[in-house]
């Protein structure tokens, strides 16, 4: 399609005369900074990565930027740059990216006003940093884990190492891992008066070992070009199962055992390249991303004799790609800068199920679901211009209109192709206050992501709650708007504030469908929350080396049921979060210790007969000693949930549908079991 080569029709569109990239233009992006932190701010935490760093600057949080949950790439987002660049990538996050690179070679992080950089999107406090990479060097990290009920893992770990020759940087990297956790638990089932009718031991075991791989190269020759090029490779899988003995009140006992298993592997090849052209800066990106994740599923019933008397299987093959091809031409106009970029891209999924069930006494056969195949496509092309000026000392603004287009077409029953023309773009204002507060204001017209597998049926075989693909889905469209203000002070640290509120259209939730149910659009809806965070130092109280790190969110949504037309949150919406690190690094000596606790409340996830809510207790939390100077290396042992983490379900099931009477509660508690982690690293 001739909108796949939008990008490409820049430099036509351009000047046709090229202007080498001087010392200066290189610096200037960076000119505007607020505070600049060198390595000597750090030596007390004895970084060994970049990430380390940025992690312990005081006030600010490292936000990834939506990865794969972006949609494309669009304007900045993520709030880190590297040597004022932003990173361009779907699948590698920030913060991978900042493991790359070793402490020893960052010159500093500057802390700018993301409205006043020629950066469109960037807004609040945004990390850049400048490293400059002398020879070669490189990090590792060896971290083992033990887990109750698993053979120790000895194969976590990473490694990274880089150079450089001349006008030619390079890195590569590994790295493994393994996630995993054990829990138990009990199960209880009440019929509508509240009375037990069934009774069940839970026990619950998930690991998930995965390893990556990447390369990077970055060619920066006196002419002043800039190119970099870019690979990732993951290679990743995940192993479920439940186990659960039921015991009704009435009939006979139950031993059941649910198995969820799959494998993801995915692969990125990313580039970009900036060049002056004219009166400005052209800069060109390509994506290509990749991933195939086959999934199982299966519930195998057996009677007391431990003979099978009912068994479902499921098999899943999803393969996912997407092509994105943007152009970015910037230049000074009109007293500010004007900014005006094109992306296209093409996003695909293949789908395909089968599902059989059988009772122990024959080999399984298909069921009514029978054998299915799903395709989806999304061909997209969109257009922004933005200018970016200060209209007096303390004061920047930032204006960006544009509009997308789509073509969105999906296989199967009701299959169909359909074109969309939606408006985007925005407008900020970023006001100095004083020379420790900022207050930033913004709203945007934004399109979300649209997520594929809402087009295809799912089936779940262990509590039955199956769904019907939707292809009239349309991705939610908002008005959203924020107010932030940050406040630096000064050896207390430093924190921000944050108010904001979304008025949303065609919001993706769960609605009826024929007789059945599955995803949908709701024509309206509204999100507001705020937020919080900081870094809050206790060294004026006396309490040297004291640090607690904050992160607070309230958040509410609102939307009509399609059911019952009653107000209600938004399915699974984030209602509350927070997010609090205690760490004191002890003074004189090489230790440091503390602890983290993170928790999020979500709202209830309606359906067409049951509503469903989770919770987990006290949430996720862990504690840490930590030395830094092992022979020349940093150690750390952790403990992740030492004291158990209790995980409670709910799920209330209607008759026919919600407008009913109850027809019976399930609700469980399993009990998360310790983790420990030993954590050995450094750099050469």
């Amino acid at each position: 399609m001739p909108n796949r080569l939008l990008p490409f029709l820049l430099p036509l569109l351009a000047f046709l005369t090229g202007t080498p990239l001087t010392e200066a233009m290189l610096t200037q992006e960076v000119s505007e900074q607020r505070t600049v932190f060198s390595p000597a701010d750090f030596e007390q935490y004895a970084p060994i990565t970049a990430l380390d760093m940025i992690d312990r600057i005081p006030g600010f949080k490292r936000n990834e930027g939506g990865g794969n949950q972006r949609r494309g790439l669009g304007q900045a987002s993520a709030n880190v740059l590297i040597n004022g660049q932003r990173i361009a990538s779907k699948s590698v996050s920030v913060g991978e990216f900042l493991r790359r690179i070793p402490a020893k070679s960052v010159e500093r992080i500057e802390l700018l006003d993301g409205t006043k950089l020629d950066i469109p999107g960037l807004t609040g406090l945004v990390a850049n940093v400048i490293s400059n990479q002398n020879g070669i060097s490189g990090t590792w990290a060896y971290r083992p884990s033990f887990r109750r009920e698993f053979d120790p893992n000895f194969k976590g770990g990473e490694f990274s190492m880089s150079g450089e020759s001349a006008d030619l940087g390079w890195t590569i990297g590994l790295s493994a891992g393994m996630r995993g956790s054990t829990g138990q638990g009990e199960e209880l089932l009440h019929n509508s008066t509240g009375a037990i009718i069934e009774d069940s031991e839970i026990s619950e075991r998930f690991r998930s070992p995965g390893w990556s791989i990447n390369a990077g190269l970055q060619w920066m020759p006196p002419s002043g070009l800039i190119a970099n090029l870019n690979v990732d490779y993951d290679d990743s899988e995940f192993e479920f199962f439940e186990k659960s003995r039921r015991v009704p009140t009435s009939g006979s006992v139950e031993n059941r055992r649910i198995d969820r298993s799959g494998k993801t592997k995915s692969a990125e090849l990313s580039g970009d390249i900036e060049y002056g052209l004219g009166e400005g800066r052209l800069k060109l990106i390509g994506v290509y991303l990749n991933r195939e994740r086959p999934f199982n599923n299966s519930v195998v019933k057996r009677n007391p004799a431990n003979r099978i008397f009912d068994e479902s299987h499921l098999k899943r093959l999803n393969d996912e790609s997407e092509t994105i091809l943007r152009g970015e031409y910037n230049w000074s106009a009109f007293g500010g800068t004007l900014d005006w970029s094109l992306e296209s891209a093409i996003n695909t999924l293949e789908s395909s199920i089968v599902v059989l069930e059988g009772d122990g006494t024959k080999d399984p056969i298909p069921t009514a679901h029978g054998e299915s195949f799903v395709k989806v496509e999304e061909s997209r092309s969109e257009t922004i211009l933005t200018f970016s000026r200060a209209i007096s000392d303390n004061v920047q603004l930032q204006v960006s209109v544009g509009t997308e287009i789509s073509d969105l077409s999906s296989s199967g029953p009701n299959g169909q192709t359909r074109s969309f023309a939606r408006p985007k773009g925005g407008i900020s204002l970023s006001w100095t206050a004083s020379q420790n507060a900022i207050l930033n204001a913004r709203i945007d017209r934004q399109v979300g992501q649209l997520n594929f597998f809402d087009f295809v049926s799912r089936v779940d075989l262990d509590n039955g709650e199956d769904q019907v693909g939707n292809s009239n889905i349309v991705p939610e469209q908002r008005w959203r708007g924020e107010v932030e203000l940050e406040q630096n002070y000064g050896a207390w640290g430093a924190g921000s504030i944050r108010l904001y509120g979304a008025a949303l259209e065609d919001i993706v939730d769960q609605i009826p469908i024929g007789d059945s149910e599955g995803p949908g659009n709701i024509d309206s809806g509204y999100r507001i929350g705020t937020e919080v965070e900081g870094t809050l130092n206790l060294d004026p109280l006396g309490l040297l080396g004291v640090q607690l790190t904050y992160t607070a969110t309230l958040q509410n949504s609102e939307i009509n049921d399609p059911l019952t037309s009653k107000s209600r949150a938004i399915n699974n919406d984030s209602l509350a979060a927070i997010d609090l690190e205690f760490r004191h690094d002890i003074e004189g000596s090489d230790f440091a210790w503390g602890g983290r606790l993170q928790n999020r409340k979500r709202a209830e996830i309606y359906r067409l007969s049951s509503i469903r809510s989770e919770r987990r207790l006290p949430g996720r939390y862990r504690f840490f000693v930590e030395h830094k100077n092992l022979w020349g290396l940093a150690g750390k042992i952790e403990i992740v949930r030492p004291f158990n983490e209790v995980e409670k379900y709910k799920r209330i099931v209607y008759g026919s549908n919600r407008n009913g009477s109850i027809n019976e509660i399930e609700t469980s508690r399993v009990e998360g079991k310790p983790i420990f982690v030993l954590e050995l690293t450094g750099t050469f």
